[in-house]
């Protein structure tokens, strides 16, 4: 089958999604399909480029294409008889977002109207799918709610597991990723004021905004915080994120109402470690449970301190909740035969 992966992209921007995407492709590829991955660049900015890019994915066609496989929005809304959509999440800053910190466009009579736009464009073209899979409970839910459609879940796996490993449990917190406000990397680097054992922090992973590498800097200028924290600000390869995660006492990903449980989350249990997250962090609850496979607390610099605290004063517990972590990965069924068989189905 030649089958079409669609998703869009922003230049030099790379997360979940395009990782999801390359390892989609590949995958199929190795499974015997034909495919082949198609980035959409898109832009937010100013908020009336948004029905540009919608108008541009509809004026597509796509011959010689067997199926096509769309991962996010404006991408999904590429026309096709045979799509199916593996979403990733939708265009949350007029949904769940919309009224946030993280709404990022002004509520001015122009954008409500292009909000409307964004969410009628939904509703009309999303039907159009054989099938609607999503990568988490929290993307379906969403769905259902602002748009009234079902879906089913399909968690995505990690494209590899063979480079993860457990190590010694060191005296750090590692905190890989792309920096951004979102994921609240700076909160954790406000934390450290506050903690009262010899636990470290390392964060890894290139910052998306000018901003997002100034609000950290600015906070490492505090004498007491910059000597138990490291911040690599560039990309990181797969053996360095590897290596860190396996001397690590444990992960922190703490992201504002994250979409699915977030691939550093099971990188962190494929590397046997607990991990730290937030009561608002959306679809990482399911599967970090507090005091199971690591601590679920309030999203805030004491909060997380006194976690991280809690990890170093007693590594056997530390130890205790990786095992668990690693042990509920490896009962969900995360195979990419299992993905590849749904996606690909007459």
């Amino acid at each position: 089958m030649k089958i079409l992966v669609a998703n869009n992209c922003v230049p030099f921007v790379i997360g979940g999604a395009e990782h999801l995407a390359d390892a989609l492709t590949r995958k199929l590829n190795e499974f015997g399909h034909e495919a082949m991955l198609l980035r959409i660049p898109f832009q937010w900015e100013p908020p009336n480029k948004i029905l540009e890019s919608i108008l541009a994915c509809r004026l597509m066609r796509l011959p010689n294409v067997d199926r096509v496989i769309a991962l996010k929005f404006p991408a999904y809304f590429l026309p096709h008889d045979n799509k199916l959509l593996w979403m990733v999440h939708q265009f949350r800053q007029v949904y769940d977002l919309w009224g946030t910190p993280f709404q990022g466009m002004a509520s001015t009579p122009e954008n409500l109207a292009i909000r409307n736009s964004i969410i009628a464009s939904d509703n009309s073209y999303l039907p159009e799918a054989r099938k609607i899979y999503t990568n988490s409970s929290v993307t379906s839910d969403r769905l259902k709610k602002f748009n009234g459609m079902d879906s089913q879940v399909l968690h995505p796996p990690l494209l590899d597991t063979q480079h993860l490993h457990q190590g010694p449990y060191g005296d750090y917190i590692f905190c890989a990723g792309r920096v951004t406000a979102s994921k609240r990397q700076h909160l954790l680097v406000e934390a450290m004021q506050y903690v009262k054992s010899g636990v470290k922090l390392i964060i890894a992973g290139r910052t998306e905004a000018p901003e997002d590498d100034l609000r950290i800097t600015q906070l490492l200028r505090n004498p007491d915080i910059a000597a138990r924290v490291q911040f690599f600000n560039r990309f990181i390869t797969e053996q360095e994120k590897a290596n860190w995660f396996s001397s690590s006492l444990g992960a922190a990903y703490i992201p504002y109402d994250e979409d699915s449980y977030g691939y550093v989350t099971l990188e962190a249990f494929y590397s046997g470690k607990p991990v730290i997250t937030t009561t608002d962090s959306g679809g990482i609850l399911s599967v970090v449970r507090q005091n199971q496979t690591g601590f679920v607390v309030e999203p805030n610099a004491l909060a997380l301190a006194a976690a991280m605290d809690q990890l170093f004063l007693d590594k056997q517990r530390a130890q205790q909740l990786g095992a668990a972590g690693l042990e509920l990965v490896r009962s969900m069924n995360l195979t990419w035969e299992h993905v590849v068989h749904l996606l690909t189905k007459p």
